[in-house]
Formats: structure tokens, sequence, C-alpha cells
């Protein structure tokens, strides 16, 4: 074994060691590994005189089961569940497992002499070169997330870790097929930001496009569409009638998206569409064709089904620059848009705003009214407009707060509702009702009918009938001189008021239609419900002189009470013109300013309780 003069002679002159490493053919095929310490032998005076050969042999045995570990290992990473491979300083690859080769469609061979940019999109190689590398530089390992490409042109979500190989300026990348990750968390996104039942977008993807409208400075209309008379279907007809009427409306509002145009649906009965960048001529129109599709009848389980819807409107940025602030204007405009009717659209303006904030305020107020007394109850007296006897008595609510005044129920009896305080105020009237009949008996009057509005809400209540009942035998009124009004709107659902009905009249209390004649159902109504009394809506007596239409519709509710055997009343009488005529076309009752505003009982008792009828 013979060794470079030119080793020798470096090291005598340096004085620098030299580590070699050598393959070494002994006999026959037997290799051997020399390792050669080549270190200079120094005298005392400091020259070099010599070199010192260290050899570290490797037996034939030793380098087979080397090279059997390595085949271990070369097996090992061909089993692995990842994708493997070695690239070396140009990008090549030196080393790929099975699972490399098989996630990219090729052969072990085949890409073994692809550079790694081919596995790659140009996004991800991009980034590779912008960001990743350093990282890896720098720390000596990092993971991503990139887009792989297939042999035959597809890509595919990865993740991919690379480590530098100690000083061999090579690199382990280990690669990992994400594709059922991203499928897993693209459906719980699609879950988080879709209604479960109609498939719309739903709130929070709302308030996510919002936030991006407003970061991209882009102009919107919001309509806000609520449907009518939504929940008297769910509960005449069932949940899954509901909910294949909300999944219908669906479909029909999502016929209009388009680009520019999206729709998402907030839950329940609430929907909203957004427009990008439109005029306030074409946002008008959307809600017209809106509300034109949405009346059109439901075929649903062999029903055919109507429903209307209304609809507030907001825009950004002429109502305000807040997306949250958008949703709330357009909520209060469709607010308005029923209060106006239902089934119809109104935009936000300053006005609606000033409202609205009367209303939080009325609510707020309401909340406390109860706790300091400052409901009460007045009475309006009913005649018989043939002999001018008391024939009955309304009670209505008041109420004076000390911030708003004196509020007119047409105000706060609608917040009662919506808030759901009406049933709390409408039970405190009625116990107050019921106490004062009771005094009233207790001074020596003779008994006299007493009528007391009720709502919806309240027929809605389960408690309702149990606790008229309690109160009738706490304060030992007979029943018939109770009688409760209820306008259209509580008999729609007659399926879940009947039986209620029903109840009460077995209990003896009396029930009255009220505004008989403003909606379109009435008529039917008296044929399947036992009403005592129907009353006929001021807004008819007030033009009743010099209205032929009025007198002949008049005329109509008097024979169709005379018809049904029911008692009818006359509301709104002003005039003694008004009272001579009525009492000319046979009505019995009639109430009215002609005769008493609502008052206090104690001046009811002073000015009318003498003029009692038999």
């Amino acid at each position: 074994m013979g060794i470079s003069k030119r080793f020798k002679w470096r090291i005598l002159i340096t004085s620098i060691a030299l580590l070699l490493n050598l393959i070494v053919l002994v006999i026959q095929e037997n290799f051997s590994w020399w390792r050669l310490a080549k270190l200079p032998v120094n005298l005392f005076l400091g020259w070099v005189v010599g070199l010192q050969i260290d050899k570290y042999l490797h037996s034939k045995r030793e380098l087979d089961s080397t090279k059997s570990v390595l085949v271990d290992y070369t097996y090992a990473l061909d089993s692995s569940v990842d994708a493997i491979g070695i690239t070396n300083e140009e990008g090549n690859h030196e080393f790929v497992n099975e699972e490399l080769a098989r996630l990219y469609g090729y052969q072990k061979d085949e890409l073994l002499t692809i550079h790694w940019e081919k596995l790659f999109t140009q996004e991800s190689i991009d980034y590779f070169h912008e960001n990743f590398f350093s990282e890896v530089k720098k720390n000596g390992y990092d993971r991503s997330e990139a887009t792989g490409l297939k042999s035959d042109g597809s890509t595919f979500p990865l993740e991919i870790t690379m480590s530098l190989l100690n000083e061999t300026q090579k690199t382990l990348v280990i690669i990992r097929d994400i594709t059922k990750k991203k499928q897993y968390e693209a459906m719980v996104k699609y879950k988080a930001e879709h209604n479960e039942l109609t498939h719309l977008p739903n709130r929070r993807k709302l308030n996510q496009d919002l936030e991006i409208f407003k970061e991209q400075s882009l102009e919107s209309s919001l309509l806000f569409i609520d449907l009518d008379r939504f929940k008297i279907t769910n509960d005449t007809m069932g949940r899954e009638v509901g909910d294949k009427l909300l999944i219908e409306v669906a479909e029909r509002l999502n016929f209009f998206s388009n680009r520019m145009i999206k729709t998402y649906h907030l839950g329940g009965d609430e929907f909203v569409v957004l427009i990008l960048k439109e005029n306030m001529d074409f946002v008008k129109n959307i809600a017209m064709d809106i509300g034109e599709y949405i009346k059109e009848p439901f075929y649903l389980k062999g029903n055919e089904i109507f429903v209307t819807a209304s609809i507030g409107i907001s825009g950004s940025p002429e109502h305000t620059d807040d997306m949250n602030e958008l949703i709330t204007m357009a909520d209060t405009a469709m607010y308005y848009a029923k209060l106006d009717g239902k089934n119809t659209y109104k935009f936000f303006n300053n006005e609606l705003k000033e409202q609205r904030e009367r209303r939080t305020l009325i609510e707020i107020e309401l909340r406390r009214a109860i706790r300091n007394e400052e409901l009460y109850v007045v009475y309006q007296p009913k005649f018989d407009l043939h002999n001018s006897k008391l024939a009955g008595i309304e009670a209505l609510i008041r109420w004076d707060n000390p911030v708003l005044g004196m509020v007119s129920p047409m105000e706060f009896i609608p917040v009662a509702e919506d808030t759901g305080l009406i049933n709390e105020i409408g039970n405190w009237i009625i116990n107050d009702v019921l106490y004062q009949m009771r005094r009233w008996q207790d001074k020596g009057y003779s008994p006299v009918k007493v009528s007391v509005n009720v709502s919806q809400r309240q027929f809605r209540d389960n408690n309702f009938v149990p606790f008229i009942e309690s109160c009738l035998y706490s304060y030992s009124i007979e029943a018939k001189y109770l009688e409760f009004e209820v306008t259209e709107s509580v008999i729609e659902n007659i399926d879940l008021v009947m039986p209620k009905i029903n109840s009460l009249k077995a209990l003896g209390v009396g029930i009255s239609i009220d505004d008989f004649g403003t909606g379109y159902s009435s008529l039917s109504m008296l044929k399947n419900l036992p009403f005592d009394t129907l009353k006929i809506d001021q807004s008819f007596i007030r033009d009743l002189i010099g209205n032929s239409q009025d007198l002949s519709l008049v005329k109509t509710i008097i024979s169709i009470g005379q018809t049904f055997n029911l008692n009818v009343v006359a509301e709104g009488i002003e005039k003694e013109e008004h009272l001579h005529l009525l009492a000319e076309l046979d009505c019995p009752m009639g109430q009215g300013y002609f005769f008493s505003k609502p008052i206090r009982p104690e001046q009811l008792e002073v000015e009318f309780f003498k003029l009692i009828g038999d």
C-alpha cells in the first residue's frame, strides 16, 4: 500500500494532520476499510521528522452486516406510509421510496431522473424559494403545506417536511397527502357557514362577506326578509311541512342569486339578500320581484299554502359603513314593513331609526311598568241603542310613564306582543278587572258584563284557561259577566285556539270578535267558532254618513249578526247622527266618544251605573 508522496510532504511542510478513509483490496475481493491518521512527529525544537499511520480494519463479516442494515433501512423506507425522498444540492433525487413514486404516479427509476420542481405547482415553487427554503436553512428543518403536481397533470394538497442532512448538502423530504384532511376541513367549514336545512349561507357567512365588502370599500344593499304567517303554518301543519316550506322559499330566493346577488338564511323564517353595487331602483325591483314570487302558492304534501314576505332594505355606505348596523337597519325597516300591513317592502331612513330608538326605550320602560304600578285600567261604557241603558263595559289599558309620559296602547301593545311581555300585562289586566268587578258588586251595584282584549300570545299560553278559572273563583265572579275580545289574528289558527275557546265557553265566559269586517276570513270563522258578540270596526262607523259603501257594509254586518244570533256592537260612535242611523239599522249596541271616553272606575260609577239595564 503506497501513500502519496504529495500527502506526506504536505504534512511535513505544514505540520497539519490529515485523516483519510480508504477501502483497500486485500485478498481476492475481500475489501478492508483503512483509516489513515497521518500525524506529524515533532522533536522538542518543533521540527517535523515523520508520520504516524493508524489502521482501522473492518472485516468482510462486519461489512456484510453493514450492507444488511442498509438493505433493512431501504425496505423500511419503502414500507412507510409517508412519501420520502432525498435530494442533492442540485435538486435531483438520490433516493425515493415506493410511496413517493405511487403518490405522484411515477416509477421509482423514472422519479430519480426528475427535478423536484416538476412535482409542485408554480405557486408552491415560488413560495418555496421566497419563504420556505430560508426557514429550512435557518432552522435545519421546516414544515408547510403546498400543492403537488402529479404525472397526469392533476394536483393535490400536501404537507411537506424538509430536513438538512448534516453537512452533506442533501435534504430529506417527507410528503403526506392531506386530501382527506382538506376535505374534512372543507366539510366542517361548509357546515359552519351554511344553514343545515336549506344549505344557504348562514349569518356567520353573511358577516364574513360583509367584512370583505367593508375592507374592499364595496357598495351594497341588504334586503332583510321575514315570512308573514309562517308560524301559523308551522303550528297548524306541523314542523315537517314548515321545514319543506322554508326549503322551497330558499330555492325561490336562490333563483335571484348571481355574481352580484347572494342569498343567506339566518335561521327560522328570516332570510337576507345581499346585492353588490346597484342603484336603488334596481334594488326596489328585486324586492318587488321577491315579494311577488314568494306569494305564489306552495304545494306541500297535498296542501296549497300561501305565505307573503315583509322586506326591509338598507344600504352601505349611504346608511352606514358598519356592517352589523347594516343588518340592524334592514331588520328595523322590515319590522315597520310588517306594521304597514305586511307583504310589502320598506327602505330604512332616519325617521325609522328614531322610531326604532323610541321602541327600544318603550321596551325598557315597559319592563318596569308593572313593578312601578305605571299601568292602570280605564273603562268605556257600552249602551243599548234602543233604550240608552248601560249594557256593558270595555276595559282598556293605559300607561303613564315618568320618562315617556302617556304612551298610547297603539305604541306599547305591539312592543309587548313582540317581546312576550303581553302575557304578564294581559294577566295583570284580567286580575285587576275582576278585582274591580268584585268591588262594584260589594258596593251593591248590579253586575254588568265587562269585556277585556286578549292577545294571540295569551291564547297560546297553556296556563291561560286555568288562570282565568282561578281568578273567577278567587273573586267570586260569575263567568257570564266576563267577555274576551279577540281579533282575527288570534283565531287564524283554529286548531290551536278552538280547545281554549271551548274551555272558556264551558266556564261561561263570552267571546267577542273585535274589528269585524277588517279581515279576510272573518265570515268563515263565524260558523266555526262559538262567538257571542261581533264588533263593527270604527273605521266603518266614522264615514257612515254620506258614504253609501260603508253604510251597505254596516247593514250587512248587522244582518250577519242577526243571522248567527250574535250581539252586535258598533264602535266609534262620535256623533248623534251616527246614533240615530245605527238605531234605524237595528244595531243593538254601541260605544264611542258620543257617550263617553274611557274613564276611571270611580267616575264610571258616578256617571253611568245608575243607567245599568236589567
